[in-house]
């Protein structure tokens, strides 16, 4: 998968599993069921999924309501405090908290600014018409599920994500189930966990800069995304 591929993959699989709660309801299920059947949380990803390629691509949307709602259903559907503390490693602890916290509020608005301008090309305009003439029933479905051999409060859910102008691209979602709801802690696309991927490459900038400089780094990374979708 090329480079670009796999970053358009990223946006689609945020899309995809980001529950839609705030935005226009959803079920939930228990952190219990979902222990006891992983089958649960699949079945849970795929309907926030799918509510969520609806929310995003609804007609008439602003770049700025796009980006806001993308913003909450972020939040909503992924740990972001288990993936800020993994994607920093062993530099998380030694960080003070001032530090933390500048990091945190970089990386969410880096994530935020550049994937939901992604997904939000994807899916915008025709898309939904497309997936109609398609004939197919939904754009994301989910595959299969099974319990994380290595941590008994995860799940693995399996699932792939239509598009038009090529195949399904097939995504694996690491997923908490100790929660209320299920959360999401990773994605893994053709095989290549990309929070381990990110964890690398922070850990990469931060050998040379420390994490001033990765805090400076997500920032400017920021700003660039936010000119081009202006």
């Amino acid at each position: 998968m090329t480079i670009r591929l796999r970053r358009l993959a990223v946006a689609l699989a945020l899309g995809a599993a980001i529950p839609v709660l705030p935005v226009i309801g959803s079920t939930a299920i228990t952190a219990a069921s979902a222990q006891a059947n992983p089958e649960a949380a699949s079945a849970a990803i795929e309907a926030f999924g799918n509510n969520a390629i609806a929310a995003l691509s609804e007609p008439g949307l602003s770049a700025e309501q796009r980006t806001e709602r993308f913003r909450a259903l972020f939040h909503e559907g992924f740990d972001f405090d288990w993936i800020s503390r993994f994607v920093l490693g062993r530099h998380w602890r030694a960080a003070d908290e001032s530090q933390r916290a500048a990091f945190r509020d970089a990386f969410d608005a880096y994530v935020v600014s550049t994937y939901s301008s992604r997904f939000s090309d994807y899916v915008a305009g025709t898309y939904s018409q497309k997936l109609a003439q398609s004939g197919q029933a939904k754009a994301f479905t989910t595959t299969g599920a099974r319990p994380d051999s290595n941590d008994d409060r995860m799940a693995v859910v399996s699932g792939r994500m239509w598009r038009p102008d090529g195949p399904p691209v097939p995504l694996d979602f690491r997923v908490r189930v100790d929660g209320p709801t299920p959360k999401i802690i990773d994605i893994a696309i053709e095989g290549v966990s990309m929070a381990i991927t990110q964890r690398s490459e922070f850990s990469s900038v931060i050998e040379r800069s420390g994490i001033n400089g990765l805090v400076t780094e997500l920032n400017r990374r920021t700003e660039q995304a936010t000119a081009r979708n202006s």
